[in-house]
């Protein structure tokens, strides 16, 4: 049956995310020259997000420890992560640097610079053609992502997005992220659709293939060459373009 409703995952399935924090982090690490920069970020930041209280709450939606390095964190209700995301910040990019061998002196330097830089949104090079070529088939759209509010919405805002969808369902808003089947059904019931006139898009199979499939929604995996299929969770189809998953309109 053909899809009459697409729900798209955002981070690395139609939004560069993975590289551009790898680029920015990698520059930063040449100015100062501690070329091991960024493996020592994505650790420290990992490891100490781990310990920071609300850590369960940000696994349940979806948002990560890099993400945190770059979040404003201006969502109403976010003010205590607000309060605690520089000190965070600075003690990443000071454990990273002496990892490293660069000056730690400069972690709160850093620490801005990646904030201030990291903010870019490059889509895809197929994403135009793809969105385009749903729209044409009178296909509905929906945006299904992890993550808080603020830092989603400017994502989706930046990269031109802003209003390619008829639903956004964001988990920091819903309270529900991927792979909770019940945000899939949102979707689903939004549009009085049932999970045969679905396809769920997207590259990270432990939320988004294995969400799809808790709801009976046909998956389609994107590989973008910074995930590994997962055996648990085999999707219906694998791509490494997005156009490739037009056969199934």
């Amino acid at each position: 049956m053909a899809a009459r409703l697409w729900l798209l995952d955002l981070d690395d399935t139609l939004l560069q995310d993975h590289a551009v924090t790898r680029e920015v982090l990698e520059a930063l690490g040449r100015e100062v020259g501690a070329e091991g920069l960024e493996p020592a970020v994505r650790a420290r930041a990992l490891a100490l997000f781990r310990e920071a209280p609300f850590y369960p709450w940000a696994e349940g939606i979806g948002h990560s420890a890099l993400e945190a390095l770059w979040a404003r964190y201006s969502t109403p209700g976010l003010e205590a992560l607000a309060a605690w995301a520089w000190p965070f910040r600075e003690r990443v990019f000071r454990e990273a640097l002496e990892e490293a061998g660069g000056p730690a002196g400069r972690a709160r330097e850093l620490a801005f610079a990646f904030f201030r830089e990291r903010r870019r949104y490059p889509l895809f090079p197929e994403v135009p053609e793809f969105l385009e070529a749903l729209r044409a088939k009178g296909a509905a759209l929906v945006l299904l992502t992890n993550g808080v509010p603020d830092l989603q919405r400017e994502k989706l805002f930046g990269a031109g997005l802003g209003g390619a969808f008829a639903l956004t369902l964001l988990s920091g808003e819903v309270g529900l992220g991927k792979p909770d089947p019940r945000l899939f059904r949102m979707a689903l019931a939004a549009f009085g659709v049932g999970p045969e006139e679905a396809v769920m898009v997207g590259d990270n199979p432990e939320r988004d293939i294995q969400g799809a499939l808790l709801a009976g929604v046909r998956a389609v995996w994107v590989d973008r060459g910074f995930r590994r299929p997962d055996p648990r969770y085999p999707a219906h189809l694998e791509v490494r373009d997005l156009r490739e998953a037009l056969a199934l309109l």
